[in-house]
């Protein structure tokens, strides 16, 4: 599943505040509103004039379009980073992934760890932060281009809990 099928499935609620979260890094606001004004094609002047729900609206509509795929990929990354890093490093650590807190250490593909060892850190994730989080995070963390784990995959489309749901 990409970044903007993600963002298909979070309610708008779940979509707005994963851009707040996104919005503390410093560089965000300025790549998203590029993105609405460019997918979009919104002239900047009449983006600026509209009300705060219908800015919402575009954002919304802008991450959950494939053209954006590499911003809604960027956007949730960035979200993930500022809101959920305790987890993060907990899952990599679990894994045995080098990493500096929430960030990935690897050049390159990331090396695919033993089923086992990648359903005890689900489980290990699962036992401490809310199973929304998680499945968000790891369906984000599939979707990375250097993560080609088939049995993450197998397991985001056979566990329950780790369903996004349907698109919105």
């Amino acid at each position: 599943m990409r970044a903007y099928e993600i963002f298909r499935r979070l309610s708008n609620d779940e979509l707005d505040a994963v851009v707040l979260a996104a919005c503390e890094d410093e560089e965000i606001p300025d790549k998203i509103a590029g993105g609405v004004l460019t997918f979009q094609k919104i002239p900047l002047t009449r983006f600026a004039k509209l009300g705060e729900e219908t800015r919402k609206a575009y954002v919304r509509r802008t991450l959950r379009d494939r053209q954006s795929a590499d911003l809604s990929l960027f956007v949730v990354s960035a979200a993930l980073l500022q809101g959920k890093a305790e987890m993060i490093a907990a899952f990599l650590e679990s894994l045995g992934v080098p990493h500096d807190g929430p960030h990935v250490s690897v050049e390159g593909e990331i090396p695919e760890p033993e089923p086992e060892k990648l359903d005890a850190a689900i489980e290990a994730l699962f036992a401490a932060y809310p199973a929304r989080d998680v499945a968000i995070y790891l369906h984000a963390f599939a979707s990375q281009p250097d993560v080609r784990w088939k049995t993450l995959d197998a397991r985001l489309l056979s566990e329950p809990r780790l369903s996004l749901g349907e698109p919105e």
